[in-house]
């Protein structure tokens, strides 16, 4: 299971940081995107930071997956 299941919202222009956390399974784990599209100018770290300054204002659904070791 990935958390948290929905995020705070972000704002354009403003710079946006959560951490993402996967449990079950054997750690470590690597996260990525696997369907969908970030914000522009954001991003996800396989270590599950999803970070950046989001460009464009906006509804976004991306799916998140885990692989663990």
């Amino acid at each position: 299971m990935i958390g948290p299941r929905t995020l705070p919202n972000g704002q354009a222009g403003v710079a946006y940081n959560q951490v993402l956390g996967a449990c079950g399974g054997t750690a470590p784990y690597t996260l990525a995107v696997t369907a969908g599209a970030l914000p522009a100018g954001m991003t996800l770290s396989a270590t599950g930071i999803l970070s950046g300054t989001p460009t464009v204002a906006g509804s976004y659904n991306f799916t998140v997956a885990a692989t663990d070791a």
